[in-house]
């Protein structure tokens, strides 16, 4: 009696610390940016409204609630054309910095936390200026052998 109760108490135990541990997490059905409070609200609605735009499609994303970073990934799936013109408009919005990184293969970083898509859009509190676009190599949206982006011109 003793060894189930003993497993009984583990279990319980494992179960409340996943529950607690999926609480610092949130799932975002829409897209949106979990901003510092301080942050500039005219910047975060332009990004909004690029992060938002029929354009783009969004598939999935996640905020974590854990300090200091607090971190967003925000996933889209497209073409190299639709890729884009969504770090063009992205570029747009004065105030942001746009920054641009590459993986083999979004499926193994996010080991199925969350969707891969064509790319992520990461953002964190302790960058709060930063988007970076992470683009998945591995894609086939976006012609895996042969990936051809138009990027803007830098701002003045």
């Amino acid at each position: 009696m003793n060894r189930i109760s003993l497993l009984a108490i583990i279990a319980l135990a494992l179960a409340t610390t996943a529950h607690r541990v999926s609480a610092l997490s949130e799932t975002l059905h829409r897209p949106k940016i979990f901003w510092p409070k301080n942050h500039n609200s005219v910047i975060a609605a332009q990004v909004h409204q690029v992060l938002n735009s029929d354009k783009f499609k969004y598939l999935e994303g996640m905020t974590s609630y854990w300090e200091p970073k607090w971190p967003t990934t925000l996933a889209y799936d497209g073409d190299a054309q639709a890729l884009s013109a969504f770090i063009k408009a992205l570029n747009e919005v004065q105030g942001i910095t746009v920054r641009l990184t590459f993986s083999m293969d979004l499926s193994k970083e996010s080991r199925g936390s969350l969707a891969a898509g064509s790319w992520w859009v990461e953002y964190a509190h302790t960058t709060p200026d930063t988007l970076t676009i992470r683009i998945n190599l591995a894609a086939e949206t976006l012609g895996r052998e042969k990936l051809e982006l138009t990027l803007p011109k830098t701002r003045p």
